[in-house]
C-alpha cells in the first residue's frame, strides 16, 4: 500500500513534512561491513519498500521542482518570500538538494514509500536477505555518483517497533542505515540485491545489467 498517495504536490509536500527533511548539522561518518551488520542485527520480520520510483512519482517531481524554482527567483531576484514561503522553499530545497532515506529519525515514512511485501524471519526470503548481506566483501563500489535509493528494507522487533532499516541503491553502489551510516558491501552483493527485488516485484532500474557480468568480461579481454 502507497503511504502517501501523490495526487497533488502541495497537499502532500506541506509544513507538516518540515520535521521530515530535517538534516543533521554535523555528520559524523560510520562505516560497517554487511556482514557485521546482519550478524549483529535481531529482528522478527522484514517489511521491503520501493519508493522514489514510477510514473506518478516523476510527474509530482516535475511539480515540486517549478515551485522550487520559481521560489528561488522570487528569494533571489526579489527577497519578497513570505514566512510561510520562506519555510516551503526550505522543505522543497531539502526535498530536492539532499539524499532522501525511506524513514527519517523522526520514524516517518518518505511520502512516496510503497510497501511491497512483509516476511517473518523463517521465510526463504529472510534467509536470502541473510545470506547476500554475508557474501564476501573483496571489493567496495566506489563510483563517483550520489545514491538515490529506491529500494529498501526495515527490520522489525514482534511489537512493531524499528530495529534498522537498510536504504539500497542498486545503481550507484551504496548502503545506508540512515544519513552518514554506511554499510559496506560487495560488487556481488549489489548483484544479489538486485536480482532478489526484481524476484518480489520492485521495478528496479536496468534490470538486465549486472555488474558482476561486465566485471568478468574486464577480466577476460585483460586476459586475452
Amino acid at each position: 500500500m502507497f503511504r502517501f498517495k501523490f495526487m497533488n504536490a502541495n497537499k502532500f509536500y506541506n509544513k507538516k513534512w518540515s520535521t521530515y527533511f530535517r538534516v543533521r548539522q554535523t555528520p559524523h561518518y560510520t562505516y560497517i561491513p554487511s556482514t557485521d551488520f546482519i550478524n549483529d542485527l535481531t529482528f522478527d520480520y522484514v517489511e521491503t519498500y520501493s519508493f522514489q520510483r514510477g510514473q506518478e512519482f516523476e510527474e509530482n517531481k516535475k511539480l515540486i521542482r517549478a515551485e522550487y524554482d520559481r521560489l528561488k527567483i522570487r528569494k533571489e531576484r526579489f527577497n519578497n518570500l513570505s514566512t510561510d514561503d520562506e519555510e516551503r522553499f526550505s522543505i522543497l530545497n531539502r526535498l530536492l538538494g539532499f539524499t532522501q532515506y525511506l524513514v527519517n529519525d523522526k520514524g516517518q515514512f518518505h511520502p512516496s514509500s510503497k510497501r511491497t511485501n512483509v516476511f517473518s524471519k523463517n521465510d526463504p526470503n529472510v534467509i536470502r536477505i541473510k545470506n547476500i548481506l554475508l557474501t564476501k566483501i573483496n571489493d567496495i563500489p566506489r563510483w563517483l555518483c550520489a545514491p538515490v535509493y529506491r529500494d529498501a528494507l526495515v527490520f522489525y522487533r514482534s511489537d512493531k517497533t524499528i530495529v534498522s532499516t537498510l536504504n539500497i541503491c542498486l545503481s550507484c553502489q551504496y548502503m545506508e542505515t540512515k544519513m552518514f551510516d554506511h554499510i559496506n558491501g560487495d560488487y556481488e552483493t549489489y548483484d544479489l540485491f538486485k536480482r532478489f527485488f526484481i524476484d518480489i516485484g520492485h521495478d528496479v532500474e536496468d534490470p538486465e545489467r549486472f555488474i558482476m557480468d561486465d566485471i568478468t568480461k574486464l577480466k577476460s579481454k585483460h586476459k586475452k
